[in-house]
């Protein structure tokens, strides 16, 4: 009888070994078929990465170091500039005619100005240090760039800038819709001092020079 016991309890014991052994072996499955299933959606990772340019730094194997820039920290300023920007809209629908200088070059002042600025705007009285080219563009983005442009060079202390607006030969109907907008739209901007048509050495009458509010 001693010795049923004995058996039926060393059969039963060896019954809980393989239950043990059993889930120990299910277990181990389990995590090797997640580290197997982690390791392709990392490979697969790591190939996404490589087609964007991304390397993997070399080190610890278990992670994964991605060789991007840290981004340039933006400066308050800067950050309302080009909010204004977006939100900055110039109209097409005024007339300027009547703060035209009626001479033989297309010529704007301020009222706050000497009627001579333009004229030595024109002479180069001011050095030019920035320069737009809106060939190209679209009007809705020309309208864009000429702020962005415009609050850049003020901010750089640049006092005189050029712009070129081009005169519409390759514009659907040859018409310069970029040449007559422009100075519609720089007549609006307060920073803008007063402009004039550039020499014929520089643009002529397919761009012109800015005076800027220091």
């Amino acid at each position: 009888m001693n010795v049923d016991k004995e058996s039926f309890a060393s059969l039963m014991g060896l019954k809980e070994q393989l239950k043990v052994k059993q889930e120990e072996a299910r277990i181990a499955a389990e995590k090797e078929q997640k580290r197997k299933e982690a390791a392709a959606k990392a490979h697969e990772f790591e190939n996404a990465m490589k087609e964007l340019g991304v390397k993997k730094k070399i080190g610890r194997e278990d992670k994964v170091f991605h060789a991007l820039p840290k981004p340039a920290p933006i400066p308050r300023q800067r950050y309302a500039d080009e909010k204004a920007v977006l939100e900055d809209s110039l109209s097409d629908n005024i007339s300027i005619d009547h703060l035209l200088d009626s001479d033989e070059r297309l010529s704007y002042r301020a009222p706050s100005m000497a009627p001579d600025v333009p004229k030595k705007l024109h002479q180069g009285a001011w050095s030019i240090k920035g320069t737009l080219d809106l060939h190209g563009y679209t009007s809705e983005e020309a309208r864009l760039l000429l702020v962005e442009f415009l609050n850049e060079e003020r901010k750089a202390g640049h006092r005189a800038v050029r712009i070129i607006h081009g005169q519409g030969f390759g514009s659907a109907g040859r018409k310069p819709v970029l040449k007559e907008k422009v100075p519609v739209w720089l007549a609006q901007r307060k920073e803008v001092l007063a402009f004039v048509q550039a020499p014929p050495y520089d643009g002529g009458a397919g761009a012109v020079y800015v005076l800027l509010a220091p």
